[in-house]
């Protein structure tokens, strides 16, 4: 197939139907209502607000309850309670607390945000994204066909585990997506033309890229991808954006481009297989690891059994293990997840000590370490018995202070 026959092929399976539009629409509609009933102010936002909604098991529909002052959404969830709801009420812990009312396939994420008029003011992220909106919807108006160009990307994306701001994935969130796609003018030209370590100003702020670099706070230009806010020119909408999501992305829309297929729109099961063999071919240990958390599932479950994961993995390389390969599973929900690793052991590393000139820290040195110890090139060095196991149990030593566990499967 070609890329014109992939892509309009893939569009038909991933637009949701203009009925199902028009139901999530009335939902959303009844829901405001009722809270306008309460005194509150709500609004309709992400993709069901843009047109930019691809067809999942279970929808969601984001819903903004927009308040004059941070104290006053502390009421939210009081009138939530006794109200009467299309759905089950749960409580979201975040950088603010938001709620989910959830239905057998539609949750709708009520958020409260704090009117503002200034995002340099804004006391939360959460309270932008209406002027996130607004900006997305204006630009679709302008050139209606971007909204399914969008689309293509947000599938393809997450077929390639790469869509999601959440702290495990690390990955392009909806609206830096958007803002790519518009910029680029499609989803093609967004694959082709984001590149690493580049800098996008869709609105021109900047003069170029050494401004940027020089206006934006460091923080903020620690990832991959620079892609300046169109609407607050002093924001990163890919500061979270991961150094290894984004390589994974790259390479796999270069192999899209170089041969157009469906497959690239599907999200597979990780090849274990494939990483056992890896293990096979060089000879290396193939280790399968079990993650737990009691922490509340989704980003923040995933993002302590993820942080629990990596640090096992510095800690390997740190002990002068070599990690070929290095794969974290999460499904997004529940409490329990899975880690793969290629390690190349080595059961024994050389680890310098102090100069031979310090000769009260060179006598410490030596007599702490005894026969293992050796001079080479002006410093005394010691030869450290080391496994896996011993390395993990080190780390297990940390599983309270992560809020995660980890085992050996």
């Amino acid at each position: 197939m070609n890329m014109k026959d992939v892509l309009s092929e893939e569009l038909e399976l991933i637009s949701v139907s203009k009925s199902e539009v028009l139901r999530l629409k009335k939902i959303s509609a009844d829901f405001i209502k009722s809270l306008k009933r309460e005194g509150l102010r709500a609004y309709v936002g992400g993709s069901l607000a843009k047109g930019t909604l691809v067809v999942k098991n279970i929808q969601d529909v984001d819903i903004f309850v927009v308040f004059d002052y941070s104290e006053d959404i502390l009421k939210l969830e009081g009138i939530l309670k006794k109200m009467e709801l299309p759905g089950i009420l749960k409580r979201v812990h975040g950088s603010r607390d938001y709620f989910h009312v959830v239905m057998d396939n539609l949750v709708l994420e009520v958020v409260p945000v704090v009117k503002n008029r200034d995002p340099e003011l804004a006391e939360n992220v959460t309270d932008v994204s209406l002027s996130h909106v607004k900006y997305i919807v204006g630009e679709i108006k302008k050139k209606p066909g971007i909204a399914d160009e969008i689309k293509l990307a947000k599938a393809f994306t997450g077929a390639q585990r790469c869509y999601g701001a959440e702290g495990y994935i690390r990955g392009f969130s909806g609206y830096s997506l958007e803002v790519l796609v518009i910029h680029f003018g499609g989803f093609v030209k967004f694959l082709k033309g984001v590149t690493k370590g580049g800098v996008v100003d869709p609105m021109k702020y900047f003069k170029g890229e050494r401004e940027v670099m020089r206006e934006l706070n460091a923080s903020k230009l620690q990832g991959p991808l620079v892609v300046v806010d169109p609407t607050y020119k002093f924001r990163n909408v890919c500061a979270g954006l991961g150094l290894g999501t984004f390589e994974k992305f790259l390479e796999a829309s270069k192999d899209f481009i170089k041969k157009p297929s469906l497959e690239f729109f599907v999200k597979k099961d990780l090849d274990i297989e494939g990483i056992r063999e890896l293990a096979s071919k060089k000879r290396a240990r193939f280790l399968e690891l079990s993650l737990s958390t009691d922490r509340q599932e989704g980003d923040i479950a995933g993002t302590k059994m993820k942080k629990i994961f990596r640090f096992f993995v510095r800690e390997l390389g740190r002990q002068g293990q070599m990690v070929l390969s290095s794969e974290f599973d999460y499904s997004g929900s529940g409490q329990v997840a899975k880690g793969y690793l290629v390690v190349l052991e080595k059961g024994e590393v050389e680890v310098r000590g102090p100069s031979v000139g310090l000769e009260k820290e060179a006598k410490l040195f030596c007599k702490a370490k005894g026969d293992a110890v050796f001079k080479r090139k002006g410093f005394w060095w010691f030869r450290k018995v080391v496994s896996v196991e011993g390395i993990l149990k080190f780390v297990k030593k940390v599983e309270g202070e992560m809020g995660a566990g980890i085992n050996l499967f």
